[in-house]
């Protein structure tokens, strides 16, 4: 593994582009938190429209 650093929309594209072939994102915890984080800090009163599944 190697560590660098990406764009927000790299990271987004990646992420994307895995759900979307069915790929695992388990990977991916470490940067989806990091992520999300940004998001908080950055867009955290935008809304999105969200269909949770329990």
């Amino acid at each position: 593994m190697t560590k660098k650093k990406i764009t927000v929309a790299a990271l987004a594209d990646e992420l994307k582009s895995r759900l979307n072939s069915n790929k695992s994102i388990d990977c991916c915890k470490e940067e989806l938190i990091n992520l999300a984080n940004i998001a908080k800090d950055k867009i955290g009163k935008e809304m999105v429209e969200v269909n949770w599944k329990d």
